[in-house]
């Protein structure tokens, strides 16, 4: 325990200190690598998207493992080494707050281009509308789904399998955005990739949902839970979004539209978002990483001090 806390808070403050890992892209190989699969296996069933899953993830997890173990065997402290760098790959703490209070900076100068292009650079797609509150809205969601895609999830894995885990997670995530059954083309060959990045995600998804609701407005946020859950398809972003938005005081969840279904388009519903509230949000997710660190810290000591 005290081994994987130590890497947990080496890793965050790398993520804090060297955020821009001198300019190196990760996994930029691995969506190049991830696409030419594709072009190999796409067959339009979803047989070929399990296939191909297999082969994007398998290697490179078994890899991971291989190497943490001949490292083990070198000795402690390279492979510690290895587990601090392999965690901080997949942490995106910073990169996640820089991307948001770049749109939160644009949409208080009225440039909502440069709010947009911010915008994409965090989620991959712009607004909607072209609206202040269409994009900080966009923004508050990317924020509250990535808080456990790039936040909480990697650390969960991590902590439970270790630097395989997180790499398996991040991967995972990868897929389901490259291959995720989104477009006509992925109708069934992406089957595979979004099962596994629910199934990883799924545990992980209500953990962050339940800090975002500890570390904000608790009631509401569980209220909104229990009553708006169901307004997202995807059985991660329901929790998420529901307690986020009520933990920040950002939707009223006792109101329903015409029909009686919940309509998340009425601006009745909750407030008029803005910059303030993706600066909010960003705050949000430092919060609950924050609190994690310290109840890890306080969990080994008390550990430490009972043996």
């Amino acid at each position: 325990m005290i081994e994987s806390l130590s890497a947990i808070l080496l890793a965050v403050a790398l993520d804090r200190l060297v955020p821009d890992r001198h300019g190196i892209k990760p996994f930029a190989w691995y969506r190049d690598w991830a696409e030419s699969i594709e072009e190999q296996f796409n067959g339009g069933k979803r047989v070929h998207g399990v296939g191909a899953v297999l082969m994007a993830i398998l290697p490179i997890a078994v890899g991971v493992i291989l190497v943490h173990y001949i490292l083990g065997q070198l000795g402690h402290v390279p492979r510690f080494v290895f587990d601090v760098v392999v965690l901080y790959l997949c942490l995106d703490v910073y990169r996640l707050g820089k991307s948001a209070n770049g749109v939160a900076d644009a949409l208080d100068a009225g440039d909502l281009h440069e709010a947009d292009e911010h915008l994409r650079e965090l989620t991959g797609k712009g607004a909607p509308h072209a609206t202040d509150a269409a994009i900080a809205r966009a923004t508050v969601e990317g924020v509250l789904k990535q808080g456990n895609s790039l936040v909480v999830s990697p650390l969960f894995w991590f902590i439970l399998l270790g630097p395989a885990g997180a790499v398996l997670q991040r991967l995972a995530c990868i897929l389901d955005l490259l291959w995720g059954h989104r477009y006509e083309r992925f109708v069934n060959f992406g089957w595979a990739a979004a099962r596994l990045d629910d199934l990883l995600g799924w545990v992980p998804a209500r953990v962050t949902a339940l800090s975002y609701a500890i570390m904000g407005n608790f009631e509401d946020a569980l209220h909104c839970w229990r009553r708006c859950v169901g307004v997202w398809s995807d059985i991660n972003s329901g929790p998420l979004l529901a307690s986020g938005f009520g933990a920040m005081h950002m939707q009223g969840c006792d109101i329903t539209g015409e029909s009686g279904e919940y309509d998340e388009r009425s601006p009745e519903l909750g407030v008029l978002p803005d910059a303030g509230h993706v600066r909010r949000v960003v705050a949000l997710v430092w919060r609950v990483l924050l609190f994690w660190l310290v109840v890890g810290v306080l969990m080994t000591g008390a550990g430490v001090f009972a043996g």
